[in-house]
């Protein structure tokens, strides 16, 4: 019997018990703190459009760069709550992400098929495009590293829809720097090149996440 007991103190002794994770409310800030400072760095880099005051007059412009920020909080927010088994029980905030998507498609589609705003800026003949995905995807790599190996602290149990929000956050940050710095207001150039870029890397992430979040 004492061996027993011995036996068993000995196995507690050795027993190592995981760390609790921190509430989401820690880890969402500590990652936003990190994204903001990415993404300034990004802008000083990138630069800012010489006409933005101008654009910053137009509603729909406004509307936008707001949906753009919005997606990059719900991205954040629901990576956080994605490391939590239980979502930390809030399950219907990592919708939110796929909601603001949504919202900002509807946006630009609805732009494609209304009259102009003189204030708007046409792209010239040869400017940009498949450069801007190349630049929001070079862009969302190392946030979305940094979002992945967050993620693996936790306990996700939605590995797929943990992966995509990782991406999106990182290319919504992407999206909304190349925004403010790019003199192009086409909105099938933002529809092709800015937009479906994004959502095809959150399909990416998604994969990525299936693999690299499991258990």
């Amino acid at each position: 019997m004492k061996d027993t007991q011995t036996l068993i103190n000995y196995l507690s002794g050795d027993a190592v018990l995981p760390k609790a994770l921190r509430s989401p409310q820690y880890w969402v800030i500590r990652l936003l703190a990190v994204l903001v400072a990415y993404g300034v760095a990004a802008q000083l880099y990138l630069g800012l459009r010489p006409d933005l005051d101008v654009q910053l007059t137009r509603p729909l412009f406004v509307v936008e760069i707001g949906l753009l920020v919005a997606l990059l909080l719900t991205s954040v927010l629901a990576s956080v709550l994605a490391m939590y088994p239980d979502a930390y029980q809030k399950p219907k905030l990592l919708r939110l992400p796929y909601v603001v998507f949504l919202v900002l498609m509807i946006l630009v589609t609805f732009q494609i098929f209304i009259p102009l705003d003189g204030r708007m800026v046409m792209p010239l003949p040869g400017g940009h495009a498949i450069e801007c995905a190349l630049c929001i995807g070079a862009g969302a790599l190392i946030p979305s590293a940094l979002i992945f190996a967050l993620l693996r602290k936790g306990a996700s149990v939605h590995p797929l829809a943990a992966g995509s929000f990782a991406v999106l956050a990182a290319t919504s940050l992407g999206c909304l720097t190349l925004r403010l710095a790019e003199t192009n207001d086409s909105m099938m150039h933002l529809a092709s090149w800015h937009y479906l870029p994004t959502l095809l890397f959150t399909i990416l992430g998604a994969y990525i996440g299936q693999y690299l979040l499991k258990w």
